[in-house]
């Protein structure tokens, strides 16, 4: 897997999260819902919208779910908060 950042302190599932983020927003890669681990799902979903008739994560709202998560990356807030970098 291709790392963007290599910071000493950063779990691996934080590596592998912000490069997923990084790579939906700037259209590198984007990645079908099904596509990213599961275990990174509820990073994302706690910022997506929710599907009016099904409850589950609106999929149209998966790229600002990046971009909020690259926010915490920068603020090292939520996932990434005691993040050292």
């Amino acid at each position: 897997m291709l790392q963007l950042i290599d910071p000493k302190n950063a779990t691996k599932s934080q590596i592998e999260l912000l490069e997923i983020a990084l790579r939906q927003v700037t259209g590198i890669s984007h990645r079908l819902w099904h596509d990213i681990p599961r275990h990174l799902h509820p990073a994302f979903e706690k910022y997506m919208g929710r599907d009016v008739w099904t409850g589950a994560p609106d999929l149209f709202t998966l790229s600002e779910a990046a971009l909020m998560l690259i926010r915490d990356a920068i603020l090292r807030t939520g996932d990434f908060a005691g993040f050292e970098g």
